[in-house]
């Protein structure tokens, strides 16, 4: 069984299966993939860079808040980018790696999860995996993405605060549990997306956003749109080309690409 919890060796061996290039940075414990990643980007070697961690002393979610990491419960990975293309689709990015570990789970285990905009994955209406995207500069300009992924595997007591709205795969699936080979599927699933298709910098995105609809949450409910200036309640109308969020607030049409959102019905 142990060889099936996050480990280095066996890391390298799904890494050489799949063919992929990625550099590998393993971490039994570490305060935040993303702060790793980031410093490798600062330090000249984000380049194809995968880290990954059993635990996360200080995880990031979005809007600030922390991401639940204990230890041989789930994976913690970030992986980088390099910004190429005139004016790259950022605002897609997130929802492309909500596509990658949703396409992960559905492969591997049969989970018909859905997407809730931008990128929380949910399993029967509970969140069980969260997503934080990053951009480094340097000089000024977009210089790396950083994709970071925390996804819940093994069945746990979560903290009273997200207990009653998350879940992990063992709360559905009773087989073991492969750590090594769930990270490296996603990381080369959103690879597929990023690298292979060259998905930020297409004209045509109708593809992916057409996925992105049948698996959406969000389309049609009501929800509590949450920014850093603002809350307001809409209707969720559509996504759009970009991947931002097309609402109908006071009678007005328009389309989000940032921010969060809450689902009222």
């Amino acid at each position: 069984m142990n060889n099936l919890m996050l480990n280095e060796r066996s890391l390298i061996y799904h890494l050489r299966q799949y063919r992929s290039k990625r550099r590998l940075h393993y971490f039994a414990e570490t305060e935040s993939t993303n702060d790793v990643a980031k410093k490798l980007c600062a330090e000249g070697k984000g380049l194809g860079a995968f880290v990954v961690s059993d635990c996360q002393t200080a995880g990031k979610g979005r809007s600030g808040r922390t991401f639940c990491s204990p230890e041989g419960k789930g994976v913690y990975i970030s992986v980088v980018y390099e910004i190429s293309g005139k004016e790259p689709n950022f605002d897609l990015l997130s929802s492309l790696a909500g596509l990658a570990v949703r396409d992960t789970l559905f492969n591997f285990f049969d989970f018909d999860c859905k997407i809730k905009w931008p990128n929380d994955i949910l399993l029967d209406g509970k969140k069980i995996c969260g997503i934080l995207c990053e951009i480094v500069n340097q000089n000024g300009k977009p210089k790396y993405a950083v994709v970071g992924i925390g996804l819940n595997i093994e069945k746990q007591e979560f903290p009273e605060e997200i207990m009653y709205t998350a879940a992990s795969i063992g709360d559905k699936y009773e087989g073991e549990l492969d750590h090594n080979e769930i990270a490296v599927d996603i990381v080369n699933n959103l690879d597929r997306y990023v690298i292979r298709r060259d998905a930020l910098n297409a004209e045509n995105t109708a593809e992916i956003i057409n996925r992105l609809k049948m698996y959406s949450a969000s389309l049609g409910k009501t929800v509590k749109v949450i920014t850093p200036d603002s809350e307001y309640d809409a209707k969720v109308l559509d996504i759009a080309p970009d991947g931002g969020l097309v609402i109908l607030s006071d009678g007005e049409t328009k389309t989000i690409t940032s921010g969060e959102i809450v689902h009222i019905r």
